[in-house]
């Protein structure tokens, strides 16, 4: 059997060919010169979209919808992850794009969910502008990662020998009718928005690790975490879950179109409470994948996958019928640019003068970007790529707030999120080889504590304690109950 991209580049990267390697691809570029020619942003569908319906100014509202995003003509539709050159033989069941919608009277919180292996931060901001011409930082594009739906990346088209791409596998048609679809989506989710109540719960999710591994080590974010959006009535109108596992468990032998075992754990939500679920996935990166052995039969996959998606569907349902609804919760968001070093990414620079991927600004440092949420007593991270386990704890600890959500590959798609003593690691040679570079997570790690001071009040002290007493009586309160602020800690798994 051929060996796929991943294990051909983590070769490249082991064996000291990797300069020639990317010499060679920039000698290509100029007797070939591939690039592809920008796209001009299109003029928002619905000028401020966003900004809450009229006469509900002092009450949160809430709307969500779902819109099919299945190519209609699988003919020539290249499947993204694994390896290039796959190519959609059928459809398993449908993907989906999923807005949920949020306004607590002053700030407009918009979050998209879609069944895609990502999307390149050039791609989000013509999704934002096709949305709205205002607040367009408050719109968080968030893919699952799933390894089943069409490539919207570009890296996974016609190729030599598997590994060297030589034609993008974007679809251009399929990239606009995916716009159009996310752009009705959400217009729905505003249409629909009703006065709402929110609850937040988080569980432990798998610990024996029958469902989810780390293939590289024992680090993992076992904790589900969860929203939900009632109306008046108690009526559901949206549940997201948010948990950490890449959607692959049909493995590259598969060739049809599949959400994998997110479509599975939102059609069970909804099928149970009604509404509409989203899921979102977190602490994914190098590598956290289904603790399923690659040799199982297709059938025996189709039944691990369905597995996973109800099980996190049941717990999620059971956490949130316990959940009590947050005081007034209010919304606050900060957004910063972020840049990494261009240096560090010498592949992703060489694809993008290929024209494999979509055009971007390069210079000294590739832009991207990550944002914070404060909602009520949660919040919301989201990272420009796939956090690994032990960045993503790094990450979260700077980040009040309980739940602490994190949603990867939100906005962007850079690759691997890896703490920089990975890159000295020979196991995770194809990650490094994917990857923003060994700077990234102290990049991240600033980002984060300015994007968590610009949440803070105005005039904001941190509480101090009156006495030595009272900073005794605090420690032990402490002891005895778990930190309001503190999610349960990143686990190792039965490895």
């Amino acid at each position: 059997m051929w060996p796929t991209s991943d294990q051909v580049l983590a070769k490249f990267w082991q064996s000291g060919l990797w300069d020639p390697l990317l010499g060679a691809l920039g000698l290509l570029n100029r007797v070939l010169p591939l690039e592809r020619p920008r796209r001009p942003l299109p003029a928002p569908e619905k000028p401020g979209l966003l900004p809450r319906p009229a006469g509900r100014e002092k009450v949160l509202v809430a709307g969500a919808a779902v819109e099919d995003i299945t190519p209609p003509r699988l003919e020539g539709v290249y499947l993204a992850g694994f390896a290039a050159d796959r190519k959609a033989l059928g459809v398993r069941d449908p993907i989906s794009a999923r807005a949920l919608y949020l306004h607590d009277g002053e700030t407009p919180l918009l979050l998209i969910c879609l069944d895609l292996i990502g999307l390149s931060r050039a791609r989000v901001e013509r999704i934002r502008a096709r949305i709205t011409d205002t607040h367009r930082e408050n719109v968080i594009v968030h893919c699952t990662h799933n390894h089943q739906g069409p490539d919207t990346l570009g890296l996974w088209g016609k190729s030599l020998f598997g590994f060297l791409p030589i034609r993008s596998g974007l679809d251009d048609a399929y990239l606009d009718l995916l716009e159009q679809r996310i752009a009705r989506a959400v217009a729905r989710a505003v249409e629909t928005a009703v006065p709402a109540r929110l609850l937040f719960a988080q569980a432990e999710f798998d610990r024996g690790g029958r469902w989810v591994r780390n293939e590289h080590g024992a680090s993992q974010d076992r904790t589900a975490r969860f929203l939900q959006a009632r109306a008046a009535d108690g009526a559901v109108i949206a549940t997201l879950v948010q948990h950490a596992c890449h959607p692959e468990t049909l493995w590259r032998e598969g060739r049809v179109i599949s959400a994998d075992f997110c479509g599975v754990c939102c059609r069970a939500i909804e099928q149970e409470l009604g509404g509409v679920a989203l899921y979102a996935n977190g602490a994914l990166g190098a590598m956290v994948t289904t603790a399923l052995d690659r040799r199982e039969s297709e059938s025996e996959r189709e039944r691990f996958l369905d597995g996973l998606g109800e099980a996190l569907a049941d717990l999620a349902k059971e956490r949130l019928s316990r959940a009590r609804p947050a005081a007034r919760p209010r919304i606050r968001i900060a957004c910063k640019k972020i840049y990494f070093p261009a240096r560090e990414n010498r592949l992703f620079v060489m694809l993008h003068r290929l024209g494999i991927v979509e055009a971007r600004d390069i210079g000294d440092s590739v832009e991207s970007e990550a944002a914070l949420v404060r909602i009520g007593p949660a919040s919301i991270l989201s990272l420009p790529g796939e956090p690994e386990p032990e960045a993503a704890q790094a990450l979260l600890a700077g980040v009040l707030g309980r739940p602490r959500f994190l949603l990867g590959l939100a906005n962007d798609e850079l690759g691997y999120l890896m703490p920089p003593q990975k890159f000295s690691d020979p196991a995770y040679a194809y990650e490094c080889a994917m990857s923003p570079g060994p700077s990234a997570l102290s990049v991240l790690q600033n980002c984060v504590r300015e994007l968590e001071d610009g949440l803070k009040p105005a005039g904001f002290r941190p509480a101090r304690a009156a006495s030595t007493i009272g900073r005794a009586r605090g420690k032990i309160r402490a002891r005895r109950a778990p930190d309001a602020n503190r999610d349960p800690p990143i686990q190792g798994g039965n490895e």
